[in-house]
């Protein structure tokens, strides 16, 4: 391909990044349990109160033109500007982001004013046969298939060292031009390996999350409620799996670009490329499944009550800071996924293992490019 044609893909692959990311964000207000809107705690029928249906249209709406607009501005920007490029890429999240709470402060508002209250903070997950029969989330012995992707980037490297100049071009320029360098030696192979190790270990820590997760429930309907938390989670797992060992599988690259089989700016169509296709699996769950399953519940009769009510311990709509609840990860309340318990201190604990691997990791790195 020529290195016009290149730059082409490249680009429109980040714009079509930027687009999808920003449709998921847009998508939020929509893929949320009943009981909450805008990361507020209401009754699942105040969900079509006209007030509450109208703010997640203008929510869809205005986040959708955002994403749009940064997608062809992404377009224009990446190939002589990267780095308002990365900068515009951010504008649909923190958009979503102040609209929530905006949104948030009216739902808030209404709640008041409709007397929408309960003097009881219901933690507890579904128990019995409900606890018993749900879907469960990947075990994690799955994360094990990273290690023969890892020994197999491992066997590609050793392949192909013999064929890797001396020195080996590491980083390219906007133009394509090595600008960076590395002397043939040990540290060539051991570079992919490092990386493929940490991101598996960042990985498998979020499916452990998922693993240990509070597991919520609706007391009108706890087993329906509990299987499609279950179904949820499950997906997600998987998801998760699939991305990490495409995304991990990809790090292969390095030293097919290093042994010259592949050039730079192929290597860089091929990232986007597998970037795509990781945040494809990922859209699929949440619009199928909604938050926690709350579009598989979609279609059972809505209550008026509201006997779970948290709203305190959720600041800003996306973080849960609880001492009394030992969950150490919760569902999100605004967004799909899961988000740490700020007041349990296993959650900080979690955090400096994670800096601790970070500092480790750039650590080695500085170790291998002397």
């Amino acid at each position: 391909m020529s290195p016009d044609l290149i730059a082409l893909i490249t680009n429109a692959s980040m714009a079509l990044i930027t687009f999808l990311s920003g449709c998921l964000i847009a998508a939020t207000p929509w893929l949320t349990r009943g009981r909450e809107a805008f990361a507020v705690s209401v009754p699942e029928t105040a969900q079509a109160d006209p007030r509450i249906h109208r703010m997640r249209w203008i929510f869809l709406a205005s986040v959708l033109a955002i994403s749009a607009a940064s997608a062809v501005a992404t377009l224009a920007l990446s190939s002589t500007f990267p780095l308002a490029m990365a900068a515009v890429v951010c504008v649909p999240v923190a958009t979503g982001f102040a609209l929530m709470l905006v949104f948030r402060a009216r739902v808030q508002a209404i709640k008041r004013a409709e007397g929408w209250e309960t003097h009881a903070a219901r933690l507890s997950a579904v128990v019995g046969i409900a606890e018993a029969n749900a879907p469960r989330p990947l075990p994690l012995t799955w994360d094990l298939l990273y290690v023969p992707v890892i020994l197999a980037t491992l066997a590609l490297s050793l392949a192909l060292y013999p064929a890797m100049p001396d020195p080996v071009p590491v980083h390219f320029n906007t133009a394509g031009i090595a600008d960076d360098y590395m002397a043939k030696g040990w540290q060539i192979i051991a570079m992919p390996l490092a990386i493929q190790a940490f991101m598996a270990l960042c990985l498998t820590m979020s499916h452990w999350q998922i693993l240990r997760s509070r597991r919520p429930a609706s007391p009108e309907h706890p087993v329906a409620s509990a299987i499609a938390y279950g179904a949820f989670a499950r997906a997600q797992s998987t998801a998760l799996l699939v991305t990490g060992l495409v995304i991990t599988m990809s790090i292969a690259i390095m030293p097919l670009a290093f042994a010259g089989v592949i050039s730079s700016d192929q290597s860089i169509v091929a990232l986007v490329a597998i970037i795509i296709g990781a945040i494809l699996p990922n859209l699929a769950v949440s619009l199928v499944y909604g938050q926690a399953g709350s579009r598989l519940l979609r279609r059972m009769t809505a209550s008026n009550a509201l006997d779970y009510d948290d709203d305190e311990r959720w600041h800003l709509g996306v973080f849960y800071v609880s001492r009394e609840d030992p969950s150490v990860v919760v569902p999100r309340r605004f967004g799909v996924g899961w988000a740490m318990n700020w007041g349990n201190p296993k959650s900080w604990g979690i955090v400096a293992l994670l800096v601790a691997a970070v500092a480790a990791f750039v650590a080695v790195v500085e170790v291998l490019l002397r």
